[in-house]
C-alpha cells in the first residue's frame, strides 16, 4: 500500500491533474507547473501572452485546460517548456492540453461559449 502522501500524487495523478479554476487576469508570460490546477481561466489583459506548459518528463498524464477570457482580439499562445507552439486559444475558445511524458498533445479546442 502506498503512503498517504503517494496516495494523493496517484489521485491527482489519475485525474489528470488538481482540481479547481484559476482565473487570473496576466500581465505577462504564465508558467504553469504540477501545482496548478488543470481548469485555467485566463485574460490576457490587453495583448496576446505566452502560457507555458510545465516539463514533458514530469508530467506524463497531466492536462490543462485554457480558457481565454479576453473582452478583446487578444490569444494565449500555448508552448512547451523548450519554446515550440503547441496551439493558440483566441478569445472566448478553449483548449485541452493532455501530456504523454515525452510531448505536450492539443487534444481538442472549443469555439466561444465561454462563461
Amino acid at each position: 500500500m502506498p503512503s498517504p502522501h503517494r496516495t494523493k500524487e496517484i489521485a491527482v495523478d489519475a485525474a489528470g491533474g488538481h482540481a479547481g479554476i484559476n482565473e487570473e487576469t496576466l500581465a505577462g508570460t504564465k508558467t504553469l507547473t504540477l501545482n496548478d490546477v488543470k481548469h485555467q481561466k485566463l485574460d490576457p489583459g490587453g495583448g496576446h501572452r505566452d502560457v507555458n506548459l510545465p516539463a514533458e518528463e514530469v508530467s506524463r498524464n497531466r492536462e490543462f485546460w485554457i480558457w481565454n477570457a479576453a473582452n478583446g482580439a487578444e490569444n494565449l499562445v500555448v508552448k512547451d517548456d523548450g519554446g515550440s507552439t503547441i496551439g493558440t486559444v483566441s478569445q472566448n475558445d478553449s483548449a485541452c492540453f493532455v501530456c504523454t511524458g515525452s510531448a505536450w498533445k492539443l487534444t481538442f479546442m472549443i469555439s466561444g461559449g465561454i462563461s
